[in-house]
C-alpha cells in the first residue's frame, strides 16, 4: 500500500519497504468478502418466496450458515443445496473455495432479529424508489416540463413520449 502511495506523494528518500507480513495482510484484504453482499443478493440465490424465511448467518470453517424462521423452509433448502452453492459461486466467484457445505438451522426470534437488521433496511429502500409520482403533483409537472423542454426538437411522437417518460421515472427515483 505504501508503494501505491509514494506514486502520488513524493519522497525525499527511497519508498519503505514492506514486510512479507504486509504482503500477506494486503492479499488477504483484496481476497476478503464483504458477507453483506451475500445478504443483500440472498433474494436473487435463493428467489422470491424462500428468501423471506431465510437469510445467510455466517460462514464458518467451510460451512455456510441459512437461518430460517420455519423448519419447512431449511428442509426445502436444504435439498437445493447444490443449485444453491451454484448460484452463488456464479454471483460470487471468490466463495468457491470458502464454501464447502450449507447447513440450514431454524431459529424464529434470532431469524426476525437479522431479517429486520439486515432485510428490511432493503425492502424499504426498494419500496421509496419504486413510488410512482401522480400525474397531478408538482413534482411530476416540473420533470414533464423538464423533458419536454430537453426534447423539444425530437420529431418522432412516439420517441419523444417514451423519452419522456424516461426522465420522469428516472427523475423521481434520484
Amino acid at each position: 500500500m505504501l508503494k501505491k502511495l509514494s506514486q502520488f506523494i513524493e519522497f525525499d528518500g527511497p519508498a519503505p519497504r514492506t514486510s512479507k507480513n504486509d504482503t500477506k495482510k494486503s492479499q488477504q484484504l483484496s481476497q476478503s468478502f464483504d458477507f453483506l453482499s451475500l445478504i443483500k443478493a440472498w433474494r436473487e440465490i435463493a428467489g422470491e418466496k424462500l428468501s423471506e424465511h431465510t437469510i445467510p448467518l455466517k460462514n464458518q470453517h467451510g460451512t455456510l450458515v441459512v437461518l430460517s424462521n420455519h423448519s419447512a423452509f431449511a428442509n426445502e433448502l436444504s435439498f437445493m443445496e447444490v443449485p444453491l452453492k451454484k448460484k452463488i459461486f456464479a454471483k460470487f466467484p471468490n466463495l468457491d473455495k470458502s464454501i464447502v457445505s450449507i447447513k440450514f438451522i431454524v431459529d424464529s426470534t434470532h431469524f426476525e432479529q437479522q431479517y429486520s437488521q439486515f432485510i428490511a433496511p432493503l425492502d424499504k429502500i426498494k419500496s421509496n424508489n419504486s413510488q410512482k409520482l401522480h400525474p397531478f403533483s408538482p413534482e411530476f409537472r416540473r420533470l414533464k416540463k423538464e423533458a419536454e423542454a430537453a426534447f423539444h426538437d425530437i420529431e418522432d411522437l412516439e420517441i419523444k413520449e417514451k423519452l419522456i417518460s424516461l426522465y420522469i421515472q428516472t427523475g423521481s427515483q434520484s
